[in-house]
């Protein structure tokens, strides 16, 4: 039976789940901290969804579990806004908006700029009245800054005070390089923000879409820029970790997060690291299918699939990417208390562990090993953490009580035989008295080949001392070089 308990407050036990819902709270608290010390607590987080992944239900059923998955997404992915592309009907337009409000979250439109200049003031208006932010396709030829800036002054005439610049994002094929050669933003979107993405490989000759290569390479400012994946790790992206052009995009990760992983290019490292280069972005964005890599994700089975692709390690880890970037930063030296707690999530959520007390007692010290193999510390997941612990821990000591029980019981019954068999030697009953006289008479009748028989055995013996002197003598006499 294996229990393993110790005393810290997060290397404990760990029940292998989804965090409950006060620690889903914690955990969002240490997260928007982590970001201000980064420098990024005004910072847009957004998640795109596919309208064909919301439930087929209507009206209240549809909002709650609109409202159930927002909190979700919010808390593990600090996801503040959401952007629903596809068609939808009044009825769910409607649930997400109750949704959104209800988790004290943001709504993104997506907007095709018209020719028409009349048209295009009426449909900004219209836009700015449905939704909280636009992300406006900038890919086609012949955009003037007069229509950019219509589109701004119109939507903060209808916002007022509560108008964002950083909720109006200009997307170019969301290439980094789309924006312009030599790989500098040109001066129409200078200022502006700007969608860019971390592709997996090389594109066009120059460096992958990196956070750095936006900010040195493109010239754009943190707060200027929205950076996301764009779909990275879809299909058989194993196939793919040989690359030359991922070593490249391997050394950037060292270089920028000052990593020294030697298995960086396994997929579910190289995936981590790159969540974590957006992640060192003041804006950043996901796509819903890039949470969980090459799984089926819709609202509805988002915690159990979520769950599993983090237990598998391709399913994203925002308190994964938040330890990485703290520690590029130097705020694990800074903040080590919050670094501690932003850890002790992310293992949360990376661990798998044992379900019960008495599935945990079954794992053997092999398991429970590899359970914890890439983990610095383990978070217990249950309701009370300091309960459980000590519930733990009173089942190890009476465990470790029973081992020493049964010990004491073994040398006690060890005594007693050594005992016995003294009284059997002392009352010379181990002795055959018959073989003993045999044995007598014939030293008795044979006294000179015994004589010989005993002195060899001196000599041997005298002999075998006087070797094993001079060899111990030889070898500490100074040897010869």
């Amino acid at each position: 039976m294996k229990i393993s308990a110790v005393s810290s407050g997060y290397r404990t036990l760990n029940f292998g789940r989804s965090l409950n819902k006060a620690e889903m709270d914690g955990a969002y608290k240490a997260a928007q901290e982590a970001r201000n010390l980064m420098g990024f607590q005004d910072g847009n987080s957004l998640l795109i969804v596919p309208a064909g992944k919301l439930p087929q239900e209507q009206g209240q059923t549809l909002t709650q579990k609109l409202i159930d998955f927002f909190e979700s997404a919010k808390k593990l992915l600090g996801i503040n806004t959401v952007e629903i592309t596809g068609n939808t009907d009044d009825s769910v337009s409607d649930s997400v908006k109750s949704a959104l409000k209800q988790n004290d979250m943001r709504r993104m439109g997506y907007f095709d700029i018209p020719n028409d200049p009349d048209e295009l003031i009426s449909q900004v208006e219209k836009l700015a009245d449905e939704y909280d932010g636009l992300r406006i396709n900038a890919n086609k030829d012949g955009i003037s800054a007069q229509q950019l800036n219509t589109i701004e002054e119109t939507f903060k005439r209808v916002k007022g005070d509560k108008f964002d610049p950083n909720m109006l994002i200009f997307e170019h094929g969301q290439r980094a390089y789309d924006w312009g050669e030599p790989n500098q933003i040109a001066s129409l979107y200078k200022g502006r923000t700007i969608v860019t993405s971390s592709n997996n490989l090389n594109d066009n000759g120059v460096l992958w879409g990196s956070r750095s290569f936006v900010t040195d390479r493109m010239g754009a400012k943190q707060g200027e820029f929205i950076h996301g994946l764009r779909n990275s790790f879809e299909g058989d992206f194993a196939s793919q970790i040989n690359n030359e052009q991922i070593k490249a995009a391997e050394h950037l990760l060292e270089t920028e997060l000052k990593l020294h992983d030697d298995e960086l290019l396994e997929p579910a490292r190289f995936a981590a690291a790159k969540r974590a280069d957006v992640a060192s972005s003041k804006n950043l964005y996901r796509y819903l299918q890039d949470v969980t890599p090459n799984a089926d994700i819709d609202v509805e089975n988002f915690q159990s699939v979520y769950q599993k692709a983090l237990q598998e390690g391709m399913g994203d880890n925002y308190f994964d990417s938040l330890a990485k970037v703290m520690k590029a930063m130097g705020l694990d030296e800074s903040s080590p208390e919050l670094y501690d707690k932003i850890c002790g999530y992310r293992n949360a959520l990376f661990s798998k562990g044992a379900a019960t007390l008495e599935e945990l007692a079954q794992m053997s010290e092999e398991q429970l090993a590899q359970s914890y193999k890439d983990s610095s510390n383990i978070v217990l997941q249950g309701k009370d953490i300091k309960a459980q612990r000590l519930a733990a821990q009173e089942e190890a000591r009476k465990i470790a009580q029973e081992a020493n029980k049964r010990l004491q019981d073994f040398l006690s019954g060890e005594s007693a035989r050594i005992e016995d068999g003294r009284k059997l030697q002392n009352g010379a009953e181990i002795f055959d008295q018959n073989y003993f006289d045999k044995a007598v008479n014939f030293a008795r009748k044979n006294k000179k080949q015994v004589a010989i028989v005993a002195l060899a055995a001196a000599v041997a013996a005298v002999g075998a001392t006087m070797y094993s002197y001079g060899k111990e003598i030889s070898q500490k006499e100074p040897k010869i070089k």
